[in-house]
């Protein structure tokens, strides 16, 4: 079914007909999203974690020269 079947199909229903077939797909939406999501990784997976000792300057700005180029 594409785009142009879907609004055809559409035709003569009403506003609030309209809503509640987006907020259906919109909860299937959410469910596949819950359900593909991948499980969050053990502390063994994140070998980075802790690994900041230090920040030089983390207050300063980056790259300030280069915004001049975009004024």
């Amino acid at each position: 079914m594409n785009k142009t079947d879907i609004l055809s199909q559409l035709e003569g229903t009403t506003i609030e007909e309209r809503i509640l077939i987006i907020e259906a797909i919109l909860q299937t939406v959410k469910h596949d999203m819950h359900v593909s999501s991948s499980p969050p990784l053990d502390p063994e997976h994140k070998p980075l974690r802790g690994q900041v000792i230090r920040y030089d300057d983390p207050y300063e700005p980056v790259a300030a020269e280069d915004w001049e180029v975009l004024a």
